[in-house]
């Protein structure tokens, strides 16, 4: 998660601190390099401290809850704890990460529905629901209609299951609009993404064309794909996935690897 890459930034800056003072440090480093945060701690274990100075890292533990990482996605839990780092000691002055050996984490996020809710708000989600063209009209041949799907908004159900409630509005008559809703499971994909799947539909009484399921269920699994990840090198793989009435929560970890050299 990019979260992993900033906490290993943060310590370049504060090596030759001691003790408490560089956890503080560390803290204070990494909260400049998020959008925000209500809480954050970062505890760095290293017996004994100048180790850092030579670029191992015996472990970092990090609990940070109302992380956004992005303007429109907050997450509300995050716990990391990284396996040993070994970082070249020869560009910590520099202020540069250099990593000698991968670096891994393992990592539990919990994402509430509201805050799902307020980035399917975000233009760049909201646009892939716009000007959908598909018709209604049980009638073979029909002419297609342009629609947008406004407010879109998830409930969780339990069992991996969340329901999707938005409204169905044509273009040419905004006034106007037929409510949605579809019930979907969602399972993880290949460990590195979570995609809907086996979805139930009901457009008041109305036959949904799958243009519509599918609209709706790319634009939630778009921010729950870690894939997007990669072309920074971090590297994210999910274990575990719970869907409660409550909350989803993530179970996975998280890998960089060292630069290549020619």
């Amino acid at each position: 998660m990019e979260i992993f890459a900033a906490v290993l930034t943060g310590l370049l800056g504060v090596a030759g601190a001691p003790g408490v003072v560089i956890d503080r440090l560390i803290t204070d480093a990494l909260r400049g390099q998020l959008l925000r945060a209500d809480q954050l701690e970062v505890r760095l274990d290293n017996t004994p401290n100048y180790q850092l100075l030579q670029g191992k890292i015996d472990r970092v533990r990090l609990a940070g809850r109302g992380v956004y990482i992005s303007p429109f996605l907050r997450i509300d839990t995050i716990d990391l704890e990284s396996d040993p780092i070994s970082i070249n000691a020869n560009f910590l002055q520099s202020g540069q990460l250099v990593l000698l050996e991968p670096a891994q984490a393992a990592a539990r996020v919990i994402l509430k529905a509201e805050d799902i809710n307020q980035a399917l708000r975000s233009p760049s989600i909201t646009n892939s629901f716009r000007g959908i063209k598909l018709s209604l009209s049980p009638t073979t041949n029909a002419k297609a209609e342009e629609f947008d799907l406004i407010n879109p908004q998830v409930t969780f159900l339990g069992d991996n299951r969340l329901r999707l409630n938005a409204t169905l509005q044509p273009v040419s008559k905004p006034q106007t609009g037929l409510q949605i809703a579809i019930e979907s499971s969602i399972v993880v994909v290949d460990s590195t993404r979570l995609e809907l799947t086996a979805s139930t539909i009901n457009l008041q009484g109305i036959t949904v064309p799958e243009q519509i399921t599918s609209t709706l269920a790319h634009g939630i699994n778009k921010l729950l794909d870690f894939r997007q990840l990669e072309a920074s090198g971090i590297f994210a793989r999910i274990l575990k996935l719970e869907v409660t009435e409550s909350q989803m929560q993530l179970i996975g970890f998280a890998r960089m690897e060292p630069p290549k050299t020619n």
